[in-house]
């Protein structure tokens, strides 16, 4: 066989490792552009709330997300606003408690984390017996803005007999810089098209950490045991690996405010997201293989999910085994005169179609502005720089990431205003 054949085979092969990834894109993507993402909101509701916002060191903001979390359109009655001040060194819980939230003082510094935090507040509201007379957890960043209508949508996912949700995890600060641009069309993807596109065909929803909202019945059934650098992704798997269903919320949001600039923070904490559920992902792959409770299809989408690399990364890398498959087909002069030929073509237009849809599904599916795709031209040079992350040194334990004060603030408030005024 020539050279020219025998590249072809083992581009051919390529394509058929990556095709389960192409077939979640395709089909996440399909699902979403076609679906409509409109909950139905029961008149009178009922569901009682506690926001908890985790705070570690956060004085620059916590006030600007208290005051957004209590302007929810909710009856005042049936929820409130806790910060847990964990393990601080500044005002955070002095500027919270005046922003008009209750405050929790936590001071653990060996225990370090977003997941402690969570575990010792539930500690302390089941020993004072008010876990009883609260229905759900609603937990949102402190770097957070929320759209007014977040209680009313979760109310009407829980009536539906949902004890897990999980809503649109995205952006506050779109415009403030080429990569905040970029990050909102990946988060789109990512924590939104994927989640709701999948969730329309039964697949259970990841937990985003910011956003989610557990009941007390459900935490009763799968108490919270989550401490890692991505709690929430470990526990989202602790759910479903329970047979558990985590329902999600498209039309309701979190906008978290992002860094513009890279540089060490936004190294940092990408690393942080990369290696935790890299070592989630290693840790259950085995486990999901030999459970033979879960059904043989949701274990193949779990297991397809937990190989499948981070979006950027992906779509790097299926961009690049496009790439090789028109290589394959140049390298061999007539494609169309053998079988080796057809299949190459057909796997072309199988990926071609498939990162196109997908590419394009934010637009259609969650309103990320036409103007944006302009930004797609950074997809190539940050992907290769998250390729990069993945070989430095894993992270020891959890880092607050810094933040930028002034940082698209104006920009977040005045988009949340605007949401709540239409």
């Amino acid at each position: 066989m020539s050279l020219a054949g025998l590249f072809a085979i083992l581009v051919i092969g390529l394509n058929l490792l990556a095709l389960p990834f192409l077939a979640l894109l395709l089909v996440a993507a399909v699902s979403a552009m076609t679906g409509s993402r409109r909950t139905a909101v029961p008149p009178e509701p009922e569901t009682r709330f506690l926001i908890v916002i985790p705070a570690h060191d956060e004085r620059e903001g916590i006030a600007r997300t208290v005051e957004s979390c209590r302007a929810q359109e909710y009856p005042a009655g049936l929820f409130g606003v806790l910060v847990i001040a964990d393990n601080c060194t500044d005002e955070t819980a002095a500027l919270a408690e005046a922003a008009g939230a209750e405050v929790l003082v936590r001071n653990t510094p060996d225990r370090r984390s977003k997941g402690y935090a969570i575990e010792y507040l539930i500690e302390r509201l089941q020993e004072s017996g008010r876990f009883d007379a609260i229905d759900a957890l609603v937990i949102i960043d402190a770097d957070t803005f929320a759209t007014p209508d977040l209680l009313r949508k979760f109310d009407a996912k829980l009536r539906e007999g949902n004890d897990w949700a999980q809503c649109y995890d995205t952006v506050a600060n779109p415009d403030a810089s080429w990569r905040t641009r970029l990050m909102t069309y990946a988060f789109s993807l990512v924590n939104g098209v994927v989640p709701y596109g999948l969730g329309r065909l039964g697949v259970p929803s990841p937990l985003n950490g910011n956003g989610m909202c557990l009941t007390t019945r459900g935490l009763r059934r799968v108490p919270w045991r989550a401490y890692g650098l991505v709690e929430d992704y470990e526990f989202s798997w602790t759910v479903h690996r329970a047979g558990e269903h985590v329902a999600f919320v498209p039309d309701a949001a979190v906008k978290a405010t992002m860094l513009e600039k890279g540089g060490r923070a936004a190294a940092a904490q990408r690393q942080r997201w990369e290696a935790g559920r890299k070592d989630v992902k290693r840790r259950l792959f085995g486990e999901v293989l030999r459970d033979r409770e879960m059904g043989l299809r949701e274990r193949l989408v779990a297991l397809v999910q937990l190989k499948t690399p981070p979006t950027m990364k992906l779509l790097t890398l299926l961009g690049l085994l496009t790439g090789l498959n028109v290589a394959a087909l140049v390298a061999l002069g007539d494609p169309t005169a053998g079988p080796l030929g057809w299949i190459l073509i057909g796997a072309c237009a199988l990926s071609v179609a498939t990162v196109g849809l997908y590419a394009l599904s934010p637009f259609v599916a969650f309103g990320v502005p036409w103007r944006y795709l302009g930004v797609l031209a950074y997809v190539p040079a940050y992907g290769l720089w998250k390729l990069t992350i993945g070989t430095r040194r894993k992270p020891a334990d959890w880092v607050r990431t810094a933040r930028e004060p002034a940082a698209g603030d104006g920009a977040a408030r005045r988009a949340v205003a605007a949401e709540a005024a239409e």
